[in-house]
């Protein structure tokens, strides 16, 4: 049966999501921004917000996964993954638990911790997850952003529901602008006419649409008819009516599936390139010595470990401060130093940081 997948591909999406901020890679958390810092943890990776071009590309690789996944298998995240039909199903579980008379209102009521536990761990890709938990109650904004949220997720889910997957979900209007006649749908096989009409499919359809009558926008593939169906059939040892229909290997998925796999490279040739040093310096005013220049800098280290960076002064001009700079890691070092020019020294100079597997040189005037 399609229900038993899909509750096992949902427990597992839900498992992941709420397990993600907890684990931990390199000492950090697996999936969060971290506001303290205002950097991006990503299994390992570090991306402050000054990289954020970093973000973007990440972005535009989902937009071109989303593509081609809907292309290919449309409206199947609907069904299977989307927060909205799987905190509502979930609801409808716990329900089911209770006498026939009082699932309903059990769902209404399940559905109450469940969205608190989903604003919860919200807070948790933002908040560290002990912290978060910790000061939910001391901290007015944790607690505010808390509230704010369990109220919409309960609204959409509990009140809202599947009329929202029928009339306004944006996905559902990308999938009508990118679905095509091979696209994956669940669809009914007119070809069949021998159908029971019992109408199982209809009733059993969460956004109560009749599948018989072809395919429609409002269809989340959520396969429920297709249970229905084979529940009717199955005792005639008839095949059902309905099931899921589509070629997912055609020309028009190779074409999306190329577009995510390009953004994907981009996306991994800029975190691949990306440097662990970075280093900036600026003229700052003259110095109190003969013929000298004061000019402020800046060492920044993106990597795990403590960098030793070496600074020098390229032609007849020398440096007159110390030229080591200890810089920790995941850290940022400031400070002046001043240059001094020698004989036949030009308007400007160059200005090194040498460390170990690094070399960077910055132009700067002087006046």
């Amino acid at each position: 049966m399609w229900k038993n997948r899909r509750r096992i591909v949902a427990l597992l999406g839900g498992a992941t999501v709420l397990i993600l901020p907890f684990l931990r890679v390199r000492g950090r958390s697996a999936a969060r921004f971290d506001l303290p810092s205002l950097s991006l943890h990503f299994f390992g990776a570090v991306v402050p917000i000054d990289e954020f071009y970093l973000v973007l590309l990440g972005a535009l690789f989902l937009v071109a996964l989303t593509l081609w996944v809907t292309v290919v298998f449309g409206r199947l995240w609907c069904g299977w993954l989307c927060p909205q039909t799987v905190i509502g199903e979930v609801g409808e579980w716990i329900a089911s638990a209770l006498p026939a008379g009082f699932r309903r209102g059990g769902k209404t009521l399940a559905l109450l911790p469940f969205s608190a536990l989903v604003s919860l761990s919200l807070l948790w890709y933002v908040v560290p997850p002990a912290e978060a938990t910790r000061d939910l109650f001391r901290s007015p904004i944790l607690l505010g952003a808390f509230l704010a949220q369990w109220g919409v997720i309960y609204i959409m889910v509990a009140v809202v529901g599947p009329r929202f997957c029928k009339s306004a979900c944006p996905y559902a209007m990308l999938q009508n602008v990118l679905a095509d006649r091979e696209t994956l749908a669940v669809a009914y096989d007119p070809a069949r006419p021998e159908c029971l009409r019992c109408d199982g499919c209809t009733r059993s359809c969460p956004v109560g649409i009749d599948v018989r009558k072809g395919g429609q926008r409002e269809c989340i593939a959520c396969a429920a008819c297709i249970d229905a169906c084979r529940e009717a059939t199955s005792p005639r040892n008839v095949a059902p009516f309905i099931a899921y229909r589509g070629t997912v290997l055609r020309g028009k998925a190779y074409l999306f599936a190329g577009g995510c796999l390009a953004a994907a490279l981009v996306l991994l040739a800029a975190m691949w390139s990306r440097p662990d040093v970075r280093f900036a310096v600026q003229w700052e005013g003259k110095a109190g010595t003969p013929r000298g220049n004061v000019y402020r800098y800046s060492v920044r280290n993106d990597s795990d470990r403590p960098v030793a960076v070496a600074l020098s002064v390229e032609g007849p001009a020398r440096l007159l401060d110390d030229p080591e700079v200890a810089v920790p890691s995941r850290g940022r070092v400031t400070g002046t130093v001043t240059v001094q020019a020698g004989d036949g020294t030009p308007g400007e100079i160059l200005i090194t940081a040498a460390g170990r597997g690094f070399r960077i040189v910055r132009r700067s005037a002087f006046p």
